[in-house]
């Protein structure tokens, strides 16, 4: 069983969890097990991080305070795990 540190997401300048694995719980509670992709250009016009392979928004970061939970989730954990190989 590999085990692998948490990021403080909230914290953290969001281009920075580029690339950074993440399990999440929908407000259905279903559980998204995947990774995060940096884009400069969403819907609410600023930059946001995405889950790579649904392109559904995760983490918005604020422009002065912390990055917030898009509201379709209800918890994010973001881990020190990087994917490698695909841009």
């Amino acid at each position: 069983m590999n085990v692998s540190e948490s990021i403080d997401w909230e914290h953290t300048p969001i281009d920075m969890l580029h690339r950074h694995r993440f399990i999440a719980r929908t407000q259905e509670g279903q559980t998204l097990d995947g990774w995060l992709c940096y884009e400069t250009v969403s819907p609410h016009g600023g930059s946001s991080l995405f889950d790579w392979d649904h392109m559904t928004e995760v983490i918005i970061p604020r422009r002065y305070g912390l990055n917030v939970l898009h509201q379709f989730f209800r918890s994010v954990n973001v881990l020190k795990e990087i994917r490698v190989g695909r841009q």
